[in-house]
């Protein structure tokens, strides 16, 4: 097998050290500073750097729905059991994934278009890609999936950027479709209080070792 030291990829043009860092660095915060918000060109940045997280078929099945209003924040909490932090965040983000195909038609016509596959290889494989939506628990269980990852990418992008966000699925899902008319299409899969961190926070709860959660070629009997 030939190491990344051997391959022909081409260098990357950023600092391997810095993303490292910030995987090893990143809080979940509690501690945000309730005078303080985010800028709305910072949060589009963000949403930007979430946006170019890794999809099956490309097919980018999320959303990003914002809340930042006090009152709109009063009944997120209400709905997340109580958790005043996100009050404190002064920005909600729920992350929502596609339960149907939503945007196959746009992303096969880019394939296409981009030269990347031909017209009949399009069709074949956005067939494939809309099927997986006829089982219910599939479409679900891909909107879940390809949401975390845009998830996973927002929070490293807050951190990056200075500030503290914080995921959670801990809320009503029913209330929070109900009261911002959330399409059938779409469920919440995480819930993210953003926002500038108001000081210190409790040191990290020890991790489960590699040696722990690495299995190689199987599990042992």
């Amino acid at each position: 097998m030939q190491s990344n030291a051997e391959s022909d990829a081409p260098a990357a043009d950023f600092s391997s050290e810095a993303v490292i860092e910030a995987i090893h660095t990143r809080r979940s915060g509690h501690n945000f500073d309730p005078e303080s918000n985010v800028d709305d060109e910072t949060l589009e940045s963000i949403i930007e750097d979430a946006t170019l997280a890794p999809s099956a078929y490309n097919l980018q099945p999320w959303e990003f729905l914002c809340v930042q209003d006090e009152a709109l924040l009063d009944s997120v909490v209400d709905l997340a059991y109580g958790q005043e932090h996100v009050r404190d965040a002064g920005t909600a983000i729920f992350v929502l994934g596609h339960t149907e195909a939503l945007t196959a038609d746009t992303v096969f016509e880019q394939w296409v278009g981009a030269g990347h596959m031909d017209e009949e290889t399009a069709a074949e494989t956005k067939a494939q890609s809309v099927g997986m939506y006829d089982d219910e628990q599939m479409g679900r269980d891909y909107a879940i999936r390809n949401a975390s990852l845009a998830a996973q990418n927002l929070l490293l992008s807050a951190h990056a950027r200075g500030l503290s966000a914080t995921p959670m699925i801990g809320f009503d899902p029913e209330g929070i479709c109900e009261l911002f008319s959330v399409p059938d299409s779409m469920v919440p899969v995480m819930l993210i209080a953003l926002g500038p961190s108001g000081g210190a926070e409790p040191d990290r709860l020890p991790r489960r070792d590699v040696a722990t959660v690495l299995h190689r070629d199987g599990f042992e009997e």
